[in-house]
C-alpha cells in the first residue's frame, strides 16, 4: 500500500486518541461523581452523629453537678473516637469554656477561622478534616411564647478526619490512571509498528548519507511506498553536489581560521590569567578594607564610650557654670566625632554593597516624633523652632526600613540645624501624587509614594553651590566645612540610600532665603487606623503659640481629635478669653528660652495657677533651669517641644485628671508603697575598666543589683554560681570572648539557655550582629552607650521584673560619716543671693535654722494625719525659706519633694522624704557644732 507521510501518521494516531478522549471524558464524570457521593456521606454522617448526641449533650449541660455526667460523657466519646474517620472531639458551655475534649487538639480552621460561637450549625470542610459546629439549646421544659427561643447552653464540636476518603479517591485515580496508561501503551504499540514500517526507508537512507559523509558516492534507495520519502532523495542527492563544490573552498577557509583563533586563544588565556589575580587582590583589599573599618571603629568607639558616659554621669553633679560649659564642648566634640565615624563607616557599606534593607511595618508620626526628638537639644541650643507636620491623607503604618528613614531624616534635620542660624525647621511628610497622574488609592496593600521634605530658613545656596551637592567629601563652600564642621558624607548617603530604596532625592533653595531638602520614596500601606479621641469631643482648649505655623498645627491637631480651640498669639489675649470663657477646659502655651524669661509670660501662667485653670507648658528648651523657673511660677505640666501627638494626648488627659481631682490624696499614694521586688541582678561583662565602670554606675543608678566580670572565664564562673537576670557581654576580651562565653552559658542547661545575654561593643558590622545572634546572643547595642537605648533594651528583656523609672531625680542618699561631716551650709552663695550684703544673709540663716525643728513637727504632723494639703504646704514654706540662706542641698531637695507632691510622682516621694529628713538632721547638727565653737571661743 503506498500512501503519503501524512496517511500514515493520521492512521496510525487518530484512532487511538478517540478511544483516549472517550476513555478520559467517561471516567472522569463517573469519577467526580462518586467523589461527591463520598463528601456527602462523611457530612451527612457528622451531622447525623451530632444530632444523635445533642440530647444528651444538651442534659448534661443542663445538670447542676456537671461532674457527675462528665465519665458517662467521657465513655460515650471514647466509643465515638473508636471510628476509623472520627479524629476529635470537644464540648463547650455557653461561655466558650471547654468542659470535655477526647482526641488531638483541634486543628485551626484556615479556611473559615470565624465559624466557631455561631448560633446555627456550621461545617467546615479543611484539607484534612471536616469540623463540625453544632450550638447546643437546651430542651423546651414549658410552652415557649411566640418569637421566644430556647437558651444557648454550649457548642458540640466534631472533627472527622478525611484521611480514609482522600485515600480512596486516590485508588480511584490511580485506578483511572492505570486504564488510561494501557489505552497510551496500546497507541504507543500501534504507532510503533507504523513507525517501525518506515524506519526500514529512513535507515537505509541515513547510510547513505553516512556513507556520502565519508567520502563515498550516494546510491539510490528504495522509496517506493513513501511518496514525500522519494521527493527528499532526490534533492538529497541535488544538495551533494553543491556541498561536493563547496566542501574544498571551505575546507581552506576554515584552516585559516583555525590559525587565527589559536593565537587569539592563547591571548585570552594571558589576560584570564591576569584578571583572576587582579579579582583576588581587589578581594583581599576589600577583606582588609572591611577589616581595619571594623578594628577601628571599635578602638575609637571604645574610649568614646568612656568620654560620653562619663561627661553624662559628670553632667549630673553639681557643677560651676564654667564646668558645664566645658563639659558642653567635651559632649559636643565627642558627638561630633561619633556622627563622623558612622558617616564613613555607612559610606563604606553602601559602596561596598553591604547595606542591607528591611521591610517591617513604620507609624510614620511616631518614626517622625522619634527623629526630631534626638536633634531637640540642638535645636533648643541654638533657639530655632523644630517642627514636624503628617499631613491628613499620610497613612499611619506603611512598610519599611525605619532605621535607614531615621537616618535620613536624622542628616538632612542635622544639616539645616547646622547652617539655620535663627527661624525654623520644618519636616513634613506628604503624598507625593506628582508622578501618580491620579487619585491614590490609600487601600491596605496598595502601594503609594510619600515625599519627606525638610525646610529651613537658614543661609540658601546658589546655583553653583548646589551642583557640589550629594557628592562624598564635598561641600557646598569650603568656608562652611571650618565653620559648621562636618565631612561632607551626610548627603552623599542619603542620596545613595535614597536610590537604594527606590525613591528620589532633591533640593530648593534660595540664597539668604532658606533651603527644601526632599526625597520620595515608593511605601506599601499597611494599616489606618482612626485617631479620633473621643474624651476630647465637645471639649474647648486654648492654644498660646507666637510661631505662626507651630500654632495653627497644634490647633489642626486637637480639631481632628474633635475638640473646640480658641488661639491666642499673646498672654494679654489668653487672660482675658480665660476670665470670659466659663467652658475652656485647659490651655496650652508654647514659650521659647527668650519667652519663658520673660516676665510677663510668667507672670500670665502664675494667673492660670492662681485661677486653678489646668495648663501645659511646651518649652523650646532643655535647659533645667528654665524648667525649674516655669514649674515655681505655676506648677503646670510641662513638656518641651517638638511633641509626638500621642504624648501630647496622654499631657491633656494627665492635665484633665488633674483638674477633676485636684485635691486627691498625694500622700495615700506616696506611703502606701507596693510590696517591694527583688532586684534584677545584671551581670556586666568588660575588659576595659573605664567602660564597666560606667556600666555598673549606669545600672546602679537605674536601681539595678549588678556583678562584674573582666573577661569570659570570670562571666562563666559567675553565672553558675548566682543567679543573673541579664548578661551585657563585651565581645573582644582576652582568655575567653564573649562569643565563646555565650556559647559555654547555653551549654550549661535548660536555664542558662533563656538567660538574655546583650552584646555590648563597638563593633558596627551587620555581618557580625549575624554571627552573634547565631552563636546564642539575643540582642546587640552598639557602643558608645546611649542611656535612653539601654532603658528600652532593659525594659524589653526584663519585662515585668523592670520596675524602676529610670535615671533618678535626686542622687542616691549619701548617709556616709563623710558626707554628713561635709559643710551643708554655702556662706559665699548665701552671701551672693542676699545681693552681696553679709549681715542680711547671716539673719536669713538664722532664721531658717530657728524653724527647722518647727518645720520637721509640720511636716511629721501631716504625715500621720494622712494630709496631703497640709504636707504640700510645710514642704513649700520649708522651700521658700530655704531658697535665700545659702543651703544647695535643702533647696534641691524641698523644690524637687514640692515638685514631685504637686506632679503626683508617688513612687519617687517617699524617697525624697527621707532625704529631707536627713538635710535637716545635717543643718541642726551643723548649727550644734558651729554655736558650739562660737562658746567656746568667746569663753
Amino acid at each position: 500500500m503506498k500512501l503519503s507521510l501524512k496517511g500514515w501518521i493520521l492512521f496510525g494516531c487518530f484512532l487511538p486518541l478517540w478511544l483516549l478522549v472517550l476513555v478520559l471524558g467517561l471516567g472522569g464524570w463517573l469519577l467526580k461523581n462518586h467523589f461527591d457521593a463520598m463528601d456527602r456521606q462523611m457530612l451527612e454522617r457528622g451531622q447525623l452523629t451530632l444530632k444523635h448526641l445533642g440530647p444528651s449533650l444538651v442534659n448534661s449541660l443542663a445538670e447542676t453537678d456537671r461532674s457527675s455526667q462528665i465519665p458517662r460523657l467521657r465513655q460515650l466519646v471514647d466509643q465515638l473516637l473508636e471510628a476509623p474517620d472520627v479524629r476529635a472531639f470537644s464540648l463547650y458551655d455557653h461561655r466558650q469554656t471547654s468542659l470535655l475534649h477526647a482526641g488531638p487538639s483541634m486543628r485551626s480552621l484556615e479556611l473559615n477561622p470565624d465559624a466557631r460561637w455561631n448560633r446555627e450549625s456550621v461545617t467546615a470542610v479543611e484539607r484534612e478534616t471536616v469540623r463540625f459546629i453544632e450550638p447546643l439549646y437546651a430542651l423546651p421544659t414549658q410552652r415557649l411564647r411566640p418569637g421566644e427561643n430556647n437558651p444557648l447552653v454550649g457548642w458540640a464540636e466534631l472533627e472527622l478526619n478525611r484521611s480514609s476518603v482522600l485515600l480512596d479517591k486516590y485508588r480511584l485515580l490511580l485506578l483511572g490512571g492505570g486504564l488510561v496508561t494501557g489505552l497510551l501503551l496500546f497507541s504507543l504499540m500501534l504507532t510503533h509498528l507504523l513507525v517501525q514500517h518506515l524506519q526500514r526507508y529512513l535507515e537505509q537512507m541515513g547510510v547513505n548519507l553516512q556513507r556520502f559523509a565519508e567520502g563515498e558516492s550516494l546510491q539510490q534507495a528504495d522509496t517506493e511506498a513513501v511518496v514525500e520519502l522519494n521527493q527528499l532523495q532526490q534533492a538529497v542527492h541535488s544538495m551533494a553536489e553543491v556541498v561536493q563544490q563547496r566542501e574544498a573552498s571551505y575546507r581552506q577557509a576554515i584552516e585559516e581560521t583555525r590559525e587565527d583563533a589559536q593565537r587569539s586563544l592563547e591571548t585570552i588565556e594571558i589576560k584570564n590569567i591576569e584578571l583572576d589575580r587582579a579579582r583576588k587582590d581587589a578581594l583581599q583589599a576589600s577583606r582588609i578594607k572591611s577589616e581595619f573599618l571594623a578594628n577601628m571603629s571599635h578602638e575609637i568607639r571604645t574610649p568614646l564610650n568612656g568620654i560620653i558616659g562619663f561627661s553624662n554621669l559628670l553632667s549630673r553633679t553639681r557643677l560651676e557654670s564654667r564646668q558645664k560649659e566645658y563639659l558642653t564642648h567635651i559632649l559636643g566634640a565627642s558627638e561630633t566625632m561619633l556622627g563622623i565615624i558612622n558617616d564613613i563607616l555607612d559610606f563604606s557599606k553602601i559602596e561596598a554593597g553591604m547595606m542591607v534593607l528591611e521591610e517591617v511595618p513604620i507609624d510614620l508620626r511616631e518614626l517622625l516624633a522619634d527623629s526630631l526628638s534626638l536633634q531637640a537639644p540642638h535645636a533648643h541650643r541654638q533657639g530655632l523652632e523644630l517642627l514636624g507636620l503628617v499631613y491628613d491623607d499620610v497613612p499611619a503604618v506603611v512598610r519599611g526600613d525605619p532605621l535607614r528613614l531615621k537616618q535620613l531624616l536624622g542628616n538632612l534635620v542635622s544639616n539645616a540645624l547646622k547652617f539655620t542660624g535663627q527661624g525654623e525647621v520644618v519636616v513634613r511628610i506628604m503624598l507625593d501624587d506628582e508622578k501618580e497622574g491620579a487619585a491614590v488609592d490609600l487601600q491596605p496593600g496598595k502601594s503609594c509614594r510619600l515625599r519627606f521634605a525638610v525646610s529651613d530658613t537658614g543661609i540658601g545656596l546658589s546655583e553653583p553651590q548646589r551642583q557640589k551637592l550629594f557628592r562624598a567629601f564635598t561641600q557646598a563652600d569650603a568656608s562652611q566645612a571650618r565653620q559648621f564642621g562636618g565631612t561632607g558624607l551626610g548627603l552623599a548617603i542619603c542620596k545613595q540610600l535614597v536610590q537604594q530604596m527606590g525613591g528620589d532625592i532633591d533640593l530648593e533653595s534660595a540664597e539668604g532665603v532658606g533651603s527644601t531638602f526632599w526625597f520620595s520614596l515608593p511605601m506599601q500601606l499597611l494599616d489606618m487606623p482612626p485617631e479620633a479621641q473621643p474624651w476630647l469631643t465637645g471639649k474647648t482648649f486654648g492654644v498660646l503659640e507666637t510661631h505662626r505655623l507651630t500654632n495653627q498645627s497644634w490647633c489642626h491637631l486637637l480639631r481632628s481629635w474633635g475638640a473646640q480651640v480658641l488661639a491666642w498669639d499673646s498672654p494679654e489675649k489668653m487672660l482675658q478669653a480665660v476670665a470670659d470663657e466659663p467652658q475652656l477646659q485647659a490651655v496650652v502655651i508654647g514659650l521659647s528660652a527668650r519667652q519663658a524669661a520673660s516676665p510677663l509670660w510668667l507672670d500670665a501662667i502664675g494667673q492660670l495657677h492662681t485661677r486653678k485653670m489646668a495648663g501645659l507648658l511646651l518649652v523650646n528648651s532643655s535647659e533645667a533651669e528654665i524648667h525649674q523657673r516655669l514649674r515655681q511660677a505655676g506648677g503646670l505640666h510641662l513638656l518641651t517641644k517638638p511633641l509626638l501627638p500621642k504624648r501630647f494626648c496622654e499631657a491633656l488627659k494627665s492635665v484633665m485628671e488633674q483638674r477633676k481631682f485636684p485635691d486627691q490624696g498625694l500622700l495615700t499614694l506616696t506611703t502606701q508603697q507596693p510590696a517591694t521586688q527583688k532586684q534584677p541582678v545584671i551581670l556586666a561583662v568588660d575588659d576595659t575598666p573605664s567602660n564597666l565602670l560606667l556600666l555598673v554606675t549606669l545600672l546602679e543608678q537605674l536601681g539595678f543589683a549588678t556583678l562584674q566580670a573582666k573577661n569570659g572565664v570570670e562571666a562563666l564562673e559567675l553565672v553558675q554560681q548566682q543567679v543573673v537576670d541579664l548578661v551585657l557581654m563585651d565581645i573582644q576580651m582576652p582568655e575567653m570572648n564573649g562569643v565563646q562565653a555565650t556559647r559555654h552559658i547555653r551549654r550549661l542547661g535548660q536555664s542558662w539557655r533563656t538567660l538574655p545575654v546583650i552584646a555590648l561593643t563597638a563593633h558596627a558590622v551587620a555581618e557580625e550582629r549575624e554571627k552573634w545572634l547565631e552563636a546564642g546572643i539575643n540582642d546587640v547595642l552598639i557602643k558608645p552607650l546611649d542611656e535612653r537605648q539601654l532603658v528600652d533594651l532593659l525594659q524589653r528583656w526584663l519585662g515585668d521584673r523592670y520596675q524602676t523609672p529610670g535615671l533618678p531625680v535626686l542622687p542616691e542618699p549619701n548617709h556616709s560619716e563623710e558626707a554628713w561631716q561635709t559643710c551643708p551650709v554655702d556662706r559665699e552663695l548665701g552671701i551672693k543671693l542676699a545681693a552681696g550684703r553679709t549681715e542680711l544673709a547671716d539673719e536669713l540663716l538664722a532664721m531658717l535654722l530657728s524653724s527647722l525643728q518647727q518645720s520637721r513637727d509640720a511636716i511629721e504632723a501631716a504625715l500621720r494625719q494622712q494630709n496631703d494639703q497640709s504636707l504640700l504646704d510645710a514642704v513649700h514654706r520649708l522651700h521658700g525659706a530655704s531658697r535665700y540662706c545659702g543651703v544647695p542641698d535643702l533647696a534641691q531637695t524641698t523644690e524637687a519633694l514640692e515638685t514631685q507632691l504637686k506632679a503626683g510622682q508617688q513612687q519617687l516621694v517617699a524617697r525624697s522624704l527621707e532625704q529631707l529628713f536627713y538635710e535637716i538632721d545635717r543643718l541642726q547638727d551643723w548649727k550644734e557644732r558651729e554655736y558650739r565653737t562660737d562658746w567656746h571661743q568667746d569663753g
